[in-house]
């Protein structure tokens, strides 16, 4: 198998984790309740912690600090 594969149109990266033993069979856990496979669960959970999309090219701190810098200022008046 390649280190990189292309889904939709987001590339994927093949990567190696070291993990807490329960950290993982939690996850594993988690992801069948939601009916969801390993990997995707894990996909699913980082997307939700780091407030990006799979599929997304803008990060999410880009993002972040782009929307912060459109705010509009509320200075005392």
């Amino acid at each position: 198998m390649n280190s990189r594969q292309t889904l939709a149109k987001e590339e994927v990266v093949v990567t190696t984790m070291r993990l807490p033993r329960s950290l993982v069979t939690e996850a594993k856990i988690q992801a069948i309740r939601a009916g969801r496979t390993f990997n995707a669960h894990l996909v699913k959970v980082l997307e939700e912690a780091t407030g990006a999309e799979f599929g997304d090219a803008t990060p999410a701190a880009v993002k972040a600090h782009k929307d912060h810098s459109e705010a509009p200022s509320h200075a005392a008046e």
